[in-house]
């Protein structure tokens, strides 16, 4: 087997074990299935049952390894939480999932037909099709409330960081970040863009929440402001590569893998790197941000390996 399989193998083995991890906790959040708001209920676990790569609360949990200072061989070993008090690791686990739950409630809102109008989302039909709009919207919004929820009810020994990573979520997934980036992204179905207004969607509708996670995961742990600023230029451009990534499979992904129909960019006149500039040129531009994390991350040694091996995984996914 080669060192590169080895590699990737090995990087796959970790966000499975660390993905486990996060849905032991994720499901216990949710209320009840009973009573007169069963249905909202299943309504709201049944997107977030639909899986994906959890990527989002991973990097929680890598974020707070970072500044912990967590070699990459230790984590890739199973050792998680060494040193870790058990509260810490409850609330960590909690503030991974709160993220999950925000991310969530944006997937069921971008899929409604006044938005994308996705009828496939992670390989099932969208929330909207099987229970209706008028409760995926509710779902939605009841995620989202969820997910500061779960920061909010942290032990109180946890109040500031807590109140750190809620202001880094708020931050990204409101009208400074992620909301903002859909607001221009519908825009510009209608008129033509530029490069610029394009690198402003995907660095707020995607990259937000992509660096956020990584944030609240130093909060938690009380990162010093040096690791705190490279996760936020590290996250930006993960964020970027993550988005770009999507543009370019979405011409050239097949659906059965990606779990999402191919296409619907170019069939709903989607601002993308693709269509901008061409194919060559955007798998040209993952490589520049590529390049860009690694000149940022291999001067810290082994605490920022498995950043970098996530790096290289979404630089290479197919779904």
């Amino acid at each position: 087997m080669s060192t590169s399989s080895i590699e990737n193998s090995t990087i796959k083995a970790y966000l499975k074990q660390r993905k486990a991890e996060v849905e032991a906790v994720l499901f216990t959040l949710l209320p009840a299935p009973e009573g007169h708001a069963k249905p909202l209920v299943e309504a709201m676990r049944y997107s977030l049952e639909a899986g994906g790569k959890r990527i989002r609360p991973i990097l929680t949990l890598i974020g707070a390894d970072y500044c912990r200072g967590v070699a990459g061989d230790d984590l890739y070993a199973g050792q998680y939480w060494g040193g870790v008090v058990e509260d810490l690791r409850d609330a960590l686990l909690r503030t991974a999932c709160s993220i999950e739950m925000i991310h969530t409630y944006s997937l069921i809102h971008d899929d409604l037909p006044c938005m994308d109008d996705d009828e496939l989302r992670r390989g099932r039909p969208t929330l909207h099709i099987v229970h209706g709009e008028a409760m995926a919207v509710l779902a939605a919004d009841a995620l989202q409330t969820l997910g500061f929820q779960i920061l909010a009810d942290l032990p109180e020994v946890y109040a500031l960081p807590a109140l750190r990573a809620s202001r880094a979520l708020a931050h990204a997934s409101g009208c400074q970040g992620m909301v903002a980036g859909q607001a221009v992204d519908l825009e510009y179905e209608e008129k033509a863009g530029n490069e610029s207004v394009l690198e402003y969607i995907h660095l707020h509708k995607t990259a937000a929440l992509i660096r956020a996670p990584l944030l609240m995961g130093a909060h938690l742990v009380s990162g010093s402001e040096a690791d705190l600023r490279t996760l936020e230029q590290v996250g930006g451009k993960l964020g970027l590569i993550f988005q770009v990534v999507d543009d370019i499979l979405d011409v050239i992904g097949d659906t059965a893998v990606m779990g999402k129909k191919a296409g619907s960019d170019e069939s709903q006149h989607k601002l993308t790197y693709p269509a901008l500039i061409g194919l060559d040129a955007s798998k040209a531009r993952v490589q520049e941000l590529y390049q860009e994390v690694l000149d940022l991350l291999e001067p810290e040694g082994g605490r920022a390996r498995v950043l970098l091996d996530i790096t290289r995984e979404l630089v290479n996914r197919k779904a």
